[in-house]
């Protein structure tokens, strides 16, 4: 074993020691503090979807704090009759970029795009009713999530909450534009009919089916999100997807949406379409493969765009998974393009995530995105490629704590390449940003 490996060892012992002792103390002031399970900082596989594993999580996760603010208003148990789960998260970060960038941008991100900025980034509140699409019996549910913050100015979708001014406008040249603002993140009912073995009809507003990373962070490993997620994938459709259970191991799906990120306006006259497959392979392996295609230019309804989203999780053991989230989009005669003629983009992401204790999990992130015709984020700057590596830790450091086993704090340290200089404004092949952030469930 090298003298690093042996470090890095030693150096994890060290912090899950310390973050221990933390706990313990907590745990102390809060003696009713039931043991908790191991630590589980991984992604969310697969979160939009109404799958049994899905509903199992959520029968078996343990009371968050407004739910039990509510038990003590005697309100908690009425809401748990009609199946509705209530709760929310508040989330805070600051980025440092080691090019210091006169305009104070890290190019080519998004929810970290500020440098040097504390950035509130999300105030998220939900109301749910989880459906059981057992094949029997006709259920209801659906969720509502609005979102106030920084992050609600990358996610605006056509007509709805899409009246503040463009991000990178000056507050002196726009007065809509601030920092923190609303957005109805997600809006849809789930109906579960008694078709086979189980159908469930999603309508409304909801998270893409599509990429290994989420706008909510408790569905992250990292603070910062891939070019993937940023740039390859929609990131909301709003429309009707429909879920069948062919058996407990595979799940269907399909629907149309009126298209990338458009919900009460559109800019076409045309919908999307959204076909994919979801295999437990093994009990360590799960697959995904979903299609979106469409019209999705302005005042363009015949060039369209097609996306392949496809994510393969495995796990290695109890303490290690890794998963692999690969995209290829094609788009004819492309508005965005470097030539305005067609257009391509494609890119793998591979991730893996060790438990070092209960208290922490250690992240990696590796990632390649092509945009060589510049029809998704390089356009001015010709077309670009992009290589990113991310190292990064999710701690809890008060696990054993009933309240405060809540907070994860995330640290990490990113760097980007490209093949043209678009960094620091422009000047630099290269950037590099350490980065914090916490968020607190509730």
């Amino acid at each position: 074993m090298s003298h690093r490996t042996t470090n890095i060892l030693r150096s994890a012992a060290a912090l899950c020691a310390v973050l221990a002792v933390g706990g313990s103390v907590r745990a102390a002031d809060g003696a009713s503090a039931a043991e908790p399970k191991a630590l589980d900082l991984k992604p969310v596989y697969l979160q939009t979807l109404p799958t049994a594993d899905a509903t199992a999580a959520a029968e078996t996760a343990p009371r968050k704090p407004l739910m039990a603010l509510l038990d003590k208003m005697g309100l908690g148990s009425s809401l748990d009759a009609a199946g509705i789960n209530v709760g929310g998260l508040v989330e805070g970060s600051y980025t440092y970029n080691m090019s210091t960038p006169a305009s104070h941008t890290n190019y080519g991100r998004a929810f970290d795009s500020d440098d040097q900025d504390v950035t509130l980034n999300q105030i998220d509140v939900f109301a749910e009713k989880v459906v059981k699409a057992t094949g029997d019996k006709f259920d209801w549910g659906g969720r509502v999530e609005m979102i106030w913050g920084g992050d609600a100015r990358f996610i605006h979708s056509l007509g709805l909450f899409d009246h503040y001014g463009a991000y990178n406008v000056p507050k002196a040249d726009d007065a809509d534009n601030p920092d923190e603002q609303f957005d109805l993140n997600q809006a849809y009912v789930d109906l579960a009919l008694p078709v086979g073995t189980g159908l469930t009809l999603r309508l409304g507003k909801f998270n893409t089916p599509m990429g290994y990373e989420v706008i909510n962070p408790s569905g992250n490993a990292f603070f910062s999100h891939s070019f993937l997620f940023n740039y390859a994938i929609p990131l909301t459709n709003t429309g009707v997807l429909a879920t069948y259970n062919l058996n407990d191991k595979t799940s269907v799906y399909g629907g149309i949406s009126r298209g990338w990120d458009t919900s009460l306006e559109d800019d076409n006259d045309t919908v999307d379409y959204i076909v994919g497959a979801a295999w437990t392979l093994s009990d360590k392996d799960k697959l995904t493969a979903t299609l979106i295609s469409g019209a999705d230019q302005a005042g363009d309804n015949g060039n369209w765009r097609t996306v392949v989203d496809v994510i393969l999780s495995h796990t290695v053991s109890d303490q290690l998974t890794v998963a692999f989230n690969g995209d290829y989009g094609y788009e004819r005669r492309s508005h965005s393009s470097v030539s305005g003629s067609d257009a391509q983009w494609f890119g793998l992401a591979g991730y893996a995530s060790y438990t070092l204790c209960k208290e922490a999990n250690l992240n990696f992130r590796a990632e390649y995105f092509n945009d060589a015709d510049g029809a998704r984020v390089s356009a001015a700057a010709g077309g670009a490629q992009f290589v990113e590596g991310t190292v990064g830790l999710a701690i809890k450091p008060f696990a054993n704590d009933a309240l405060w086993s809540n907070l994860v704090i995330r640290p990490e340290v990113r760097w980007d390449w490209s093949d043209t200089k678009v960094f620091d404004d422009g000047g630099d092949y290269n950037q590099v940003t350490a980065a914090i952030d916490a968020y607190f469930t509730f």
